[in-house]
């Protein structure tokens, strides 16, 4: 490979090459699509951290209906989809995943309380979501089928001795410390789709993201799970121009550079020599 950065081409090849951890869950059904007619989805995560890609503010004294649903989809197992309070210290919502299972967390006046979902989410399919409040009860449900119902755990949102909630996308508004089981928060997932208590949202704060595009086709190998971890060893003069890729191993498998150029017009490759000669020979 020539005139390319090592690290420019290091990110190329895990792209192309680094085999799917989810293959097995992968196999069987056709991965999704954003057409182009479909509204832009959003990126959950804007970096590394906690911080939401978005702060929106509601009246509840003007909700249209007590319900938000939204589509989703991730390969992450692990973070929050979205936070909701009207006081960040005794009346707040999370829902997130954890081991790519939907996990709802709630601290109020009615109940303080963890739940989980014996549901996998973290499949690479976009799923609709949807988060009702009926009364007492709070209700999930996922793909058109009702998973979770919490009964005695809430009061009527336009009751709320605070009028105005918070609704944070992939992150909290508190420390993570703060939760009833700390988790996570960065989660690498799309949605889109989104309606948020019937209302048109005032976006107090909304980060840009470009470390990836939630409108393309999801493909193996685009999500990278904690602990991925990459060996290479340059050969060459001047590893920052002209140099020699050795060998590239990720999750300790060996990755196949053929299929890379197979797939790519954008990478090429010349025999490695035997020797580092007068060169250097440096693993990373």
């Amino acid at each position: 490979m020539e005139n390319r950065s090592p690290l420019a081409i290091l990110h190329l090849l895990l792209l192309l090459l680094l085999p799917c951890t989810h293959q097995e869950q992968a196999l069987g059904f056709v991965l999704p699509t954003q057409s182009a007619q479909d509204p832009p989805a959003r990126h959950l995560i804007n970096g590394p951290g906690q911080k939401p890609v978005a702060v929106m503010t509601f009246d509840l004294t003007k909700i249209t209906k007590p319900s938000s649903s939204f589509e989703f989809r991730t390969w992450d197992p692990e973070g929050v989809i979205f936070y909701g309070d009207t006081n960040s210290e005794n009346d707040w919502f999370m829902l997130g995943l954890r081991d790519g299972r939907p996990e709802i967390q709630l601290h109020n006046l009615w109940a303080q309380l963890t739940v989980g979902i014996g549901l996998q989410l973290n499949d690479g399919r976009w799923h609709q979501v949807e988060v009702k409040i009926d009364g007492d009860s709070l209700l999930l449900w996922v793909d058109g089928e009702e998973k979770l119902s919490l009964r005695q755990v809430s009061g009527p949102l336009t009751n709320k001795p605070q009028p105005i909630m918070r609704i944070a996308l992939g992150g909290l508004l508190f420390p993570t410390s703060k939760l009833r089981l700390p988790l996570v928060p960065a989660l690498d997932g799309c949605v889109r789709h989104d309606s948020w208590l019937g209302m048109v949202a005032q976006t107090l704060v909304s980060a840009p993201s470009s470390l990836t595009n939630c409108d393309v086709e999801l493909q193996p190998g685009l999500f990278f799970p904690p602990g991925t971890h990459a060996e290479f060893r340059l050969q060459g003069e001047n590893s920052s121009a002209s140099f020699c890729l050795d060998g590239l191993w990720a999750q300790g498998q060996r990755l196949d550079i053929d299929k890379a150029l197979s797939r790519s017009q954008d990478i090429w490759t010349h025999s490695c020599p035997q020797s580092p000669g007068n060169g250097s020979d440096t693993s990373h």
